[in-house]
C-alpha cells in the first residue's frame, strides 16, 4: 500500500511539474518571430556612438566616485589614496 502511494505522489507530482511548464507561457519560436521588430540594424557609426557616450558615463562616474580615472589609469585627488602594488 505505501509503494502505490508513492507511485501516485509520484505520477502527480510529474504530471504537475508538466502543467506547470505549459501554463508558465514559454513562447514558442513562432512567437518570437512575430514579436521581433524587423529592419536593419542601426548603421556602425551610431552603434560607436552610442557605445561611447555610455562607456564615457561609467567613466565620469567611477572617477566621481573612487577618485580614480580608468581612461588615463591615474589616481586623482580626493577621498581615497590610491598605492600602487608591484607583483
Amino acid at each position: 500500500m505505501a509503494a502505490t502511494a508513492a507511485a501516485i505522489v509520484t505520477a502527480t507530482a510529474a504530471a504537475s511539474s508538466c502543467s506547470k511548464r505549459e501554463s508558465v507561457g514559454i513562447a514558442a519560436p513562432a512567437d518570437l518571430t512575430k514579436k521581433a521588430k524587423k529592419g536593419r540594424s542601426p548603421p556602425a557609426e551610431e552603434m560607436e556612438a552610442f557605445f561611447a557616450a555610455a562607456e564615457g558615463d561609467v567613466a565620469r562616474r567611477f572617477a566621481a566616485k573612487y577618485n580614480y580615472d580608468v581612461v588615463t589609469d591615474a589616481p586623482m585627488d580626493g577621498r581615497y589614496e590610491w598605492v600602487r602594488v608591484r607583483p
